[in-house]
């Protein structure tokens, strides 16, 4: 059977979109699984399946994208909490949400890989994600992320 290749016309399903909206709330995809009475693979699998639709590689990629196209609605803007974001943060985080891989966002940043990884912990402890695709959430929560860059593309300088 041939592969079909990802466009940029290509959606994830309505199910793949769901379960992105659940991982974008900070759910691990245990959690998720189980509140959908589906198997962790399941979950796995299905979300890898959103990507190759979408043409992205991760999952945080998915929802940044599935809120740009509003499959997912948007999260309401909030102000963000204290200490703020920075220019490397903001970097990253739009790094992340347009698929750059973590030695792509490093490189980008100018930040060795392990410095980069401690600046996102360091923001996903400030901001209490969960993990990154949670991060992309909270990131158009406090008004950092937005539609200005499109679903992905070249890492924005």
């Amino acid at each position: 059977m041939p592969t079909r290749t990802a466009t940029a016309a290509s959606h994830p399903t309505p199910a793949q979109v769901k379960i992105a909206g659940i991982l974008a709330r900070g759910m691990s995809t245990a959690k998720a699984a189980a509140a959908l009475g589906l198997a962790e693979g399941t979950v796995a699998i299905q979300m890898s399946h959103g990507n190759r639709r979408a043409g992205v590689r991760h999952r945080h990629t998915l929802v940044h994208a599935c809120y740009v196209t509003e499959q997912l609605p948007r999260p309401e803007p909030t102000t963000p909490p204290p200490g703020g974001i920075d220019d490397v943060e903001t970097r990253i985080l739009w790094s992340l949400a347009l698929d750059g891989t973590y030695a792509e966002i490093a490189q980008h940043c100018g930040l060795s890989h392990d410095g980069m990884k401690k600046r996102i912990r360091a923001l996903r402890a400030r901001w209490s994600a969960e993990h990154d695709t949670h991060l992309i959430t909270l990131g158009w929560v406090f008004g950092v992320l937005d539609a200005s860059h499109g679903t992905g593309g070249p890492l924005v300088a």
